[in-house]
């Protein structure tokens, strides 16, 4: 019974490692002091999403980007942290949907759409947004990684969870004395 269950549980994610939500084409820019990303979120709307949205229920991601400082023996250590939560609302009486950006709280951005398909790329595109400033940063070998949180779901019926994309990672880049440097 047990090797039949752990059986299923390591075949199933490789049937569904496809359509697995991810994180794709991991970005980042170094401009005026400060580190901007851009990614996509693949693979993320299922129907229970589309259902949920239709509903008009505000419905939505969380992107948790960190910045790690690299070390080669030891765990990277995280030095900072910013949450982007995209939010849908759907308006039955107007048909349209109200897709909120924040970040860390704020509102930096607020589009309406008429389609869902268009709603659905907004809330899955981060394009440029500044997340980490240059100057708080210590010096050293630092990467970027992202990754969504999609929702919970409970486990086995009696453990709520958090369902998460794995991590994606930027190349590393290293600051030196004040500038930064390419390598």
């Amino acid at each position: 019974m047990i090797a039949a269950l752990l059986a299923v549980c390591w075949v199933a994610p490789l049937h569904a490692a496809d359509s697995r939500p991810a994180i794709r084409d991991l970005q980042i820019r170094r401009s005026d002091s400060q580190i901007r990303v851009s990614f996509q979120l693949v693979e993320a709307f299922d129907d229970e999403v589309r259902q949920r949205i239709e509903s008009g229920l505000p419905t939505g991601f969380v992107f948790e980007a960190k910045l790690e400082k690299k070390r080669r023996w030891w765990f990277n250590d995280a030095v900072l942290r910013s949450r982007i939560e995209a939010v849908a609302m759907y308006n039955a009486v107007t048909r349209e949907y109200l897709v909120n950006t924040k970040q860390d709280g704020r509102l930096i951005d607020s589009r309406v759409f008429t389609s869902l398909g268009d709603a659905q790329k907004a809330m899955s595109r981060v394009h440029d947004i500044a997340v980490f400033h240059l100057d708080a940063l210590p010096r050293g070998r630092l990467t970027v990684l992202v990754r969504a949180e999609l929702g919970s779901r409970t486990l086995l019926s009696l453990f709520p969870t958090t369902v998460h994309t794995n991590w994606a990672e930027s190349e590393p880049f290293r600051l030196v004395a004040g500038r930064d440097d390419e390598s």
